[in-house]
């Protein structure tokens, strides 16, 4: 009924009555994520390469001081990186020595570049849906900064610490995030179908109901029995008497 409260147990029947609809929709959920995962996302691999920022200068005073110009010089060199004064030379010996087509968009997209707090080291990584095509296109970034920072800032201070390499393993999808996600979901749809049946269940399914629930006075049972095995109990009354019937008729011809 409409105005059944969700206790325990409500819970406990629900789980009871609908436990094969609940299963059936956790199985349809984790096959459902299993096909995404296996069949539909594309995998995506990231490397990354490793830059260092440092002025060599002789003179131990000004040393500090070129150190924590070089630190904040790291977020100028996040821009170039991301623009068009590194990537337009990337994506073209990208195409010209490694035969590898990206859009400057896309290239756009795929890399990002992190460093730590008051360290002259930062990281540019690269996400893409070929392994050895990512740390390929790392390694052109960084030598295509290297090369730009030397023309445009007139700075030699970039250093190549440690080149991207071929990653083992894909970062996306995360396949047992994504089973544990179409599990869940699938568990939670079928809990809510089970409890929506439940309470949108009119039927009256025993006499305590009538009694307990609305107040009413039982005065009794009437069994219900199926119309298919009434019919069947008279055909066979119908069959058994003309036959019956066929031998006393034939036991008083004889004796006539």
């Amino acid at each position: 009924m409409m105005d059944q409260t969700v206790s325990f147990d409500f819970f406990i029947r629900l789980v009871r009555e609908y436990w094969r609809a609940i299963v059936s929709f956790t199985v349809v959920g984790l096959i459902v994520a299993a096909g995404l995962t296996f069949f539909v996302i594309t995998p995506k691999y990231q490397s990354s390469v490793q830059i260092l920022v440092n002025r060599k200068n002789t003179n131990a005073a000004t040393e500090y001081a070129g150190q924590q110009a070089d630190v904040q010089m790291i977020t100028t060199y996040k821009e170039l990186i991301a623009g068009q004064v590194v990537l337009k030379p990337t994506q073209q010996q990208l195409s010209e020595r490694y035969g590898i087509e990206r859009s400057l968009n896309t290239l756009k997209s795929e890399v990002s570049v992190t460093s730590t707090t008051n360290s002259q080291v930062f990281s540019i990584a690269v996400t893409d849906t070929d392994a050895k095509a990512s740390a390929t296109i790392a390694n052109q970034i960084a030598r295509s900064f290297k090369n730009q920072v030397q023309k445009v800032i007139k700075v030699n201070n970039v250093t190549i610490v440690a080149p991207a390499e071929m990653p083992n393993g894909a970062v996306s999808p995360k396949k047992p995030l994504n089973m544990l996600v179409g599990l869940v979901a699938g568990l939670l749809l079928g809990f809510f179908y089970a409890a929506i049946r439940m309470l949108t269940d009119r039927r009256v399914h025993d006499a305590d109901f009538l009694t307990d629930e609305l107040g009413l006075t039982s005065l009794g049972l009437v069994n219900h029995q199926h119309q298919y095995s009434i019919k069947k109990q008279v055909s066979n009354l119908t069959v058994a008497h003309p036959t019956h019937d066929n031998q006393i008729t034939s036991q008083t011809m004889k004796r006539v």
